[in-house]
C-alpha cells in the first residue's frame, strides 16, 4: 500500500515540474549599462594667478583665460559613451582626437588608465541624473632668465582633472616666493563641461 502512494506522489511533483516554464525565480530590472553624452555647456570654475617678483595672488575672470586657451570653451569632445560593462570611456570628436579610456569607477568619480601607471581623474558620473562632467585643468609656468645661466622656462599644458596649489608648485618654483623676476607666472585654471544623456 505504501508503494502506490508514493508513486503517485513522484508522478505528480514530476508533473507539476513539467508544467513551469517560468525560468526567472526573481525577476530584475536590467541596470543600463551604457550611456551615450552629449556635450551641452561649461562652467570656469576658478583661475589663479601669481606674478613675480614677489609672487603676489590674484583670481583673474574668465576674459583673462583666453590669453592662454582660446578654445576653452568648447570641449574637444562633443559625445562621450561611457560603457559600464566593458569598463571603458569613449571621447568623440569626430576626428582623430577620438580616444577610448579603460576606467574605474569610485562613488562618482572615472579615473581612466592611460598607462602612466597610476589612473588619472577625468570628471564624474550622475547615475540618478545620466549627466557626465568631464573635468580639464590649464597650466602655464613663465619663469624668466636668471643670472646663473638658467634660461627662459615656459610649460604649457590641458590635460584632465584639476589644478590645486599643490600640483603647481614644487618643480619650476618651489613656492610663490622664488618668483623673483617681474615676468614669472604662475597660472592654472579648472574648467567643467557638462553632458546630458541622448
Amino acid at each position: 500500500m505504501k508503494y502506490p502512494f508514493y508513486a503517485a506522489m513522484i508522478c505528480l511533483s514530476l508533473i507539476s515540474c513539467g508544467n513551469n516554464d517560468n525560468t526567472i525565480d526573481d525577476p530584475k530590472p536590467i541596470d543600463k549599462e551604457m550611456y551615450q553624452f552629449q556635450f551641452k555647456s561649461y562652467a570656469v570654475k576658478g583661475t589663479t594667478l601669481y606674478t613675480g617678483s614677489f609672487g603676489s595672488k590674484t583670481n583673474p575672470d574668465e576674459s583673462y583665460l583666453s590669453k592662454y586657451w582660446s578654445m576653452y570653451k568648447e570641449p574637444a569632445w562633443k559625445k562621450i559613451v561611457l560603457d559600464l560593462k566593458k569598463n571603458s570611456i569613449q571621447l568623440i570628436a569626430g576626428n582623430s582626437a577620438d580616444i577610448t579610456y579603460t576606467i574605474k569607477i569610485v562613488n562618482d568619480s572615472v579615473l581612466v588608465n592611460d598607462n602612466s601607471g597610476k589612473p588619472d581623474y577625468i570628471g564624474d558620473f550622475n547615475k540618478e541624473s545620466a549627466t557626465f562632467t568631464l573635468k580639464r585643468t590649464l597650466q602655464y609656468m613663465k619663469r624668466e632668465s636668471r643670472n646663473n645661466g638658467d634660461g627662459l622656462t615656459i610649460v604649457q599644458s590641458t590635460s584632465f582633472g584639476t589644478s590645486q596649489y599643490e600640483n603647481m608648485f614644487g618643480d619650476l618654483f618651489t613656492t610663490p616666493s622664488d618668483m623673483t623676476k617681474s615676468d614669472d607666472q604662475v597660472l592654472w585654471s579648472n574648467i567643467e563641461y557638462y553632458y546630458k544623456k541622448f
